[in-house]
């Protein structure tokens, strides 16, 4: 095992930039000083603002952020996932190839092994990996990063360990160790899960197992996350300066395993406000500017700088619920009605200038487990119409659009489209106002009538959809569905511990046939396309395969 750390030793942490291969970019590395940026082309950083540990920013690359993350621990959070995908390493990674397959590839972990019965799972860890203050990656660490997920205070996450043998018993405090992890040697761990768990290959890859040094992350503390200097993993950068509100500093790891990064660096700027994020880009003082924030402007930079726009899908599902314990939403075709009276590609248009694809079941394009041959729902307002009459409501109803009022002015617009359409077959559908505690409370206790919401994937799998909305009577009513078809819930759980993996993905396609075009559960509305523009000194950029806003830049690099 690794050396151990001594107490005396911590202090020396905040030299970790000096002591590791993370040591300021100056003019090293791709890219170079600029003096006249042109619209959309050259940016360059500043001189480096306090808490940026002096290093030099020249030629880093310049991204953007519109809210300051909270901190870079991805134990303690569930959005601010950029840094943790630069600074740290998992297991295991997803990969997409250019025809847009995704699948799971080694990481820290080399190799693996499968018990026959699904049971026990045992990782080949990677030799020569080096933690960023110099210390050695092996078992241990993977040992007390699991550990630690579980045992935090204000922890998040843990559901991903969820499978594992023990862990309820940790969480709970009934247990002091996680019996289902164990070290067997240096560079070789044994997972051992309760019951079968197919996904649990695609849980590693989240970001929220991202493998943390046991030695440094216990002598920082509390800062670990929040201080740079003691804030450390294997990945291909270092965090390496937080100006709070202003600004966060990511330098390259010299000694990353996989090969230094041909970015020296990344500064990523916070400005809330986006149209200063576009007068920016447009100046040449941002190289990436994520257009998910810049909505308004999406069609004017596709028109000004359709060179410079990369895309990619969001591996994530808009839906829209109907609450099976709120009348009429008991009768099945009523809430095929709904599904018909709903124009998604209308609204996919209006919304997102129709960048993006209507869905037609749980598990959306780009999710392994999608179904290209799956029934479609159609949009039919006079079947919707006669098949309101043959369920007794040829004269309508009154059903409540539950509104949360933090949500964007996108979901607001959405809202009023759909009460539109709904309206045109007799449907009189009253949108309500809830601040966001009670809209999540009701929601919680099931009470909210119907409401739109988006889910993005958190690990590449089916069952991160379907068993997180139709798993138990539980998952469905905090959604404020109310599923009640016990039957079907006992086989989306069950789906979980199929071995098979054809046969696996087989029932999952069966049960999405059934949950939503014999049971029409939900309606499927749309998933969007996510565009991005980059400078022109900007290459090889690519979003990560689930189409969230956060971002890696190993592998991206910056030209003259």
């Amino acid at each position: 095992m690794k050396k151990r750390l001594s107490l005396a030793l911590a202090a020396v942490m905040t030299l970790g930039l000096v002591l590791s291969g993370c040591k300021g970019g100056g003019n090293s590395g791709s890219g170079g000083e600029n003096t006249t940026p042109a619209a959309g082309g050259d940016a360059a950083a500043e001189t480096p603002a306090s808490g940026d540990a002096g290093v030099d920013t020249t030629g880093f690359m310049i991204d953007v952020l519109n809210a300051d993350i909270q901190t870079a621990d991805v134990q303690k959070t569930t959005k601010d996932y950029t840094l943790p995908q630069n600074i740290y390493d998992r297991l295991l990674e997803i990969e997409v190839d250019d025809a847009g397959t995704s699948k799971i590839v080694p990481s820290l972990a080399e190799k693996w092994d499968i018990s026959g019965d699904g049971l026990e799972y045992t990782f080949h860890l990677r030799q020569g990996v080096k933690f960023q203050n110099g210390n050695d990656f092996t078992a241990e660490d993977v040992v007390y990063t699991f550990h630690r997920l579980l045992t935090v205070e204000n922890g998040v996450n843990t559901e991903l360990l969820d499978q594992v043998k023990g862990a309820a018993e940790v969480i709970e405090g009934s247990a002091d160790t996680l019996e289902g992890v164990e070290a067997v040697d240096d560079y070789t761990v044994k997972i051992t899960l309760k019951e079968p768990f197919a996904a649990f290959l695609s849980c590693l890859t989240a970001p929220g197992l991202s493998i943390y040094d046991s030695e440094a992350t216990e002598a920082a503390g509390d800062q670990f996350g929040m201080d740079p200097a003691v804030t450390v993993g294997t990945g291909p950068f270092c965090f390496a300066g937080w100006t709070f509100n202003d600004q966060l500093v990511l330098v390259r790891n010299e000694n990353y395993w996989k090969g230094a990064s041909q970015l020296p660096g990344v500064v990523i700027k916070i400005i809330p406000d986006t149209e200063t994020q576009s007068m920016m880009f447009e100046s040449g003082e941002l190289d990436l500017l994520d257009l998910d924030f810049v909505t308004d402007a999406t069609d004017r930079f596709l028109e000004s700088y359709p060179d410079q726009i990369v895309q990619g899908p969001r591996v994530g599902i808009t839906y829209f619920t109907l609450n099976f314990n709120m009348e009429p939403f008991q009768d099945v075709k009523v809430r095929k009605a709904v599904q018909m009276a709903i124009d998604r590609q209308a609204i996919l248009d209006a919304l997102y200038g129709g960048r993006g694809q209507v869905e037609h079941g749980i598990y959306p394009y780009g999710l392994i487990g999608f179904n290209e041959g799956q029934t479609k729902i159609s949009y039919d307002p006079e079947g919707a119409k006669a098949l309101l009459a043959e369920a007794g409501y040829a004269d309508g109803f009154t059903m409540e659009l539950a509104a949360d009022a933090s949500a964007s002015d996108t979901v607001t617009m959405a809202l009023e489209i759909i009460k539109e359409q709904l309206a045109a077959v007799g449907i009189n559908a009253e949108i309500k106002n809830y601040d966001e505690s009670t809209w999540l409370e009701t929601r919680k206790a099931g009470g909210l009538g119907s409401f739109m919401s988006t889910w993005t994937a958190d690990f590449n799998d089916p069952e991160n959809f379907i068993y997180t909305f139709f798993g138990n009577e539980e998952k469905t009513k905090i959604r404020s569905i109310n599923y009640p078809d016990t039957a079907v819930m006992s086989r989306v759980s069950a789906a979980r511990g199929i071995v098979n993996e054809d046969e696996r993905l087989a029932e999952y396609q069966a049960l999405e046939e059934k949950l939503i075009h014999e049971d029409a559960a939900w309606v499927p509305m749309y998933s969007r396309t996510h565009l991005w523009a980059v400078s022109k000194r900007v290459q090889n950029f690519k979003p990560v395969w689930s189409g969230v806003s956060d971002r890696m830049y190993y592998g991206v690099s910056l030209g003259e």
